[in-house]
């Protein structure tokens, strides 16, 4: 009796051992060789490569020692690849409550929808930055792993067409949304973009702003705020203003929630405004334009160049026209109250005969030229200097006028040359550029 006792003791223990075995085997590392106290699940949208693109996939446990890389591809709700656009990467390092965007973590996305970047010792959450996408899920990545599939869901859009007065469509109109006159300054359009152009059949669409669903970075960095995008005061009343080429500038109030679309039939233009420019003693100016703006409409602005001293402004709208007349950025002349149809003289406030400009490029510190920069402003309109670093202009008005200058390899640079009045000879001077990249 006394060795059966034993013999079911030592069962007993064997059996016990596994247990504990198989209980241990099936609970994963801390990081150091410690044992967790439990196994924890996290919700991610990220689906293995290979993987259904629906549904959500479990977070496995991974070590987290190294920075490591995150891989992913991006597609739309029919599986194609979403090929523009910029994904922002943010970490929730271990044993922290706060995120933030992780350095060098700001990566384009390819033409497949790829794309990767650095990852962190925490949680990866990818922000989706694209005008008409959002993600469908919240984007949770893990470092060290193979590239994930991501599912993005468009926009919703609010549509409309441009026509003109015998129903025709309107290809290539440009499109504005912008605030009503009476509508609160603080409130936020509630599209996108402000700005669109109707295609081949004449529509166009403007995406709803709506916000991304929460992931954890954004929760624990107070980014997820509470409530629906629509709950954010935007216009109560809206204003489209379409302009195409050969119609006159149009407007209409529309409501947002229109469930009939958006319909703009343009009209077709008014008589052009047109007239003279010159100076005192009758010359005209070689390079002066002419720029419209509506008095009752500070958004609509019309420009025409002036060609041996004649200009003619079209596609006006009802109402007035304040007038300028500009060369090389200078204001020779200005007039209020014109509207369509009219002719009007203009007359210059300096003299039309200016001197002629040399302009040299060198590098700071030296006499040494810069060939082939382009250089911007004042007279100069994307010209580029010759072999021994210039650049010129005739019948360059009196005046301080602001410069830049682009080199390759080199940053973008700005400078003032002042040309003076004392007299119309040639005149020549000098802009400096650093050699910084």
């Amino acid at each position: 009796m006394r060795r059966i006792a034993v013999v079911a003791a030592l069962l007993a223990l064997v059996a016990a051992l596994a247990v504990w075995l198989k209980t241990d085997a099936r609970t994963p590392s801390r990081p150091g060789g410690r044992k967790s106290k439990g196994a924890a699940t996290q919700v991610t949208a990220a689906v293995e490569a290979g993987a259904p693109a629906y549904g959500v996939a479990r977070r496995a446990d991974v070590d987290r020692s190294g920075v490591g890389v995150v891989r992913a591809r991006i597609v739309d709700r029919d599986g194609s690849p979403v090929s523009d656009g910029r994904v922002i990467l943010h970490c929730l390092a271990s044993g922290t409550d706060h995120s933030a965007p992780i350095e060098g973590g700001v990566v384009e996305v390819g033409a497949e929808g790829e794309f990767s970047g650095p990852g962190c010792r925490g949680i990866v959450c990818a922000e989706l930055r694209h005008p008409t996408l959002v993600p469908r899920d919240p984007w949770v990545l893990e470092p060290n792993r193979p590239a994930v599939t991501l599912v993005a869901q468009a926009l919703e859009r609010v549509v409309g067409s441009v026509s003109d007065g015998e129903g025709h469509a309107v290809a290539g109109a440009q499109v504005w949304v912008r605030r009503g006159d009476d509508d609160d300054p603080g409130a936020l359009p509630p599209f996108t973009s402000r700005n669109t152009v109707s295609d081949g059949e004449g529509f166009f669409s403007f995406a709803r702003v709506e916000k991304p669903p929460c992931d954890p970075c954004g929760e624990a960095s107070g980014r997820c705020e509470p409530g629906d995008a629509r709950d954010v005061p935007t216009y109560a009343s809206l204003m489209l203003i379409a302009r195409a080429p050969g119609f006159r500038s149009t407007e209409k109030e529309v409501s947002v929630d229109d469930e009939e679309g958006w319909q703009i039939v343009l009209a077709p233009p008014l008589a052009p405004l047109h007239g003279t420019v010159r100076d005192a003693e009758g010359r005209p100016y070689p390079r002066a334009r002419v720029l419209a703006r509506a008095h009752a409409r500070g958004y609509e602005v019309h420009q025409a160049r002036v060609e041996d001293g004649q200009f003619s402004l079209g596609e006006l709208g009802e109402g007035s026209y304040d007038l300028r007349v500009v060369q090389d950025g200078v204001e020779l002349a200005n007039s209020g109250g014109h509207v369509a149809g009219e002719a009007v003289a203009l007359v210059g406030s300096v003299p039309a005969p200016g001197r002629a400009v040399t302009l040299a490029v060198v590098r700071r510190g030296t006499d040494e030229p810069v060939s082939g920069a382009v250089v911007d402003g004042g007279p100069f309109a994307g010209a580029r200097t010759s072999s021994d670093g210039t650049v010129g202009a005739g019948d360059v008005l009196p005046g301080t006028y602001t410069v830049g200058v682009r080199v390759r390899g080199l940053r973008s640079q700005r400078g003032q040359v002042t040309i003076p009045g004392d007299d119309a000879g040639p005149w020549t001077g000098r802009i400096e550029v650093d050699d910084s990249p």
